[in-house]
């Protein structure tokens, strides 16, 4: 899927991000199944929507990034966690279960 994308640090985030207005950040656990439970909601809704950038890191291999996320939104660490940005400022953000495809689509509309 070429709007979900990986991202390991600052560089490859602000790469990634472009000159993109709009954009989802998801911090995911590999460990965790409430994590994996809403890392297919992400995915879920990233597949009904290919014209919005979906980036995702997981956090047991770039803590250093996750750590510059809690800087950059204020929001204290949480896995999993999803942000959305828009002109590079966090407007949006949820974890654990409240990670859901129906209320992506409720803040977007």
């Amino acid at each position: 899927m070429e709007n979900l994308v990986h991202v390991d640090d600052l560089d490859s985030l602000k790469q990634a991000v472009g000159h993109n207005q709009h954009y989802w950040l998801f911090k995911h656990s590999s460990t965790c199944p409430v994590s994996a439970k809403a890392w297919n909601e992400y995915n879920e809704y990233s597949s009904l929507h290919p014209n919005q950038l979906f980036l995702y890191l997981v956090v047991q291999e770039n803590r250093e990034l996750s750590k510059a996320i809690e800087e950059i939104t204020g929001v204290t660490h949480e896995s999993p966690q999803l942000f959305h940005f828009t002109s590079q400022k966090m407007d949006w953000h949820a974890s654990h279960d409240k990670i859901k495809s129906d209320s992506m689509k409720e803040f977007i509309f």
